[in-house]
């Protein structure tokens, strides 16, 4: 399974070794991350609640998780990596030998021990894989996850497919007829809402772009498959009573990096 089946895009890799104390602000952002402790300690705070990685321990951050590190106790050493996908991730703290196999390679590639540079195409294009890789494993296990295989499948076309989507191309692409994937929609959640179900995704996808990013609304309309930003801006507020503009200036609260 490569990285396109879960809509991976790596934004950024950071790796850290030294022992000086450093404190970052507490914040979230519209991007998971994932941060892997190699050796040492490293402590966070996690809305409110302590955490503590020792060796061989990644935290998978999700989208908007409230958090932030201290670093500079002795002998660590940590990688960060900052992502997309459109998997539904839970914050988890995990240690999986599985896992550290996949992010030992992701570390020998950001610590320069390949033929190319850390920051090559090549590069990128590994990481990601490896980063499927440990999502894979995530999901055959049922850990982190919150979805379904069909669920996860259903929500990773929606988001691919924004406003376009509908229940005929979803049935084509589980290559099932109308009243199958009905009846599937129906096994899956216990009702059979799913016109609602695929509007009440583009809306979380579409208020995590407005809540955590500065993306401008016509350039989030163009990525949803919106035919305007006017037709997004009438679709939103046929369904929340508000313009995304309202929206987007009333969540101002939020702290965003």
């Amino acid at each position: 399974m490569d990285n396109k089946n879960f809509n991976i895009e790596l934004l950024y890799f950071g790796h850290g070794n030294s022992n000086s104390t450093t404190v970052t602000n507490y914040h979230c952002h519209p991007y998971f991350q994932l941060e892997y402790c190699k050796s040492g300690q490293l402590t966070a705070l996690n809305n409110n609640k302590s955490i503590i990685l020792n060796s061989g321990d990644f935290w998978l951050i999700p989208a908007g998780t409230m958090h932030k590190f201290k670093y500079g106790y002795s002998n660590l050493d940590y990688i960060s990596l900052k992502f997309t996908t459109s998997l539904s991730l839970s914050s988890k703290i995990i240690n999986d030998p599985v896992c550290q196999y996949y992010l030992e390679q992701i570390y020998s590639i950001i610590d320069g021990n390949t033929p190319f540079s850390p920051y090559s195409n090549e590069s990128k294009e590994i990481i990601e894989n490896l980063l499927s890789g440990i999502l894979q494993h995530l999901l055959k296990n049922n850990v982190a996850l919150v979805s379904s295989q069909f669920l996860i499948d259903l929500q990773c076309y929606i988001y691919e497919h924004g406003a376009t989507s509908n229940i005929n191309d979803l049935a084509e692409q589980f290559n099932l007829s109308r009243a199958e994937f009905r009846y599937r929609f129906f096994q899956e959640t216990g009702n059979g809402k799913i016109k609602e179900y695929i509007d009440n995704y583009i809306l979380h996808i579409a208020e995590q772009h407005m809540r955590y990013s500065d993306i401008p609304l016509n350039k989030i309309a163009e990525q949803m498959n919106f035919s305007s930003i006017y037709a997004f801006s009438r679709y939103y507020k046929h369904h929340r009573g508000i313009t995304p503009s309202e929206f987007r200036n009333s969540d101002k609260n939020i702290i965003t990096v």
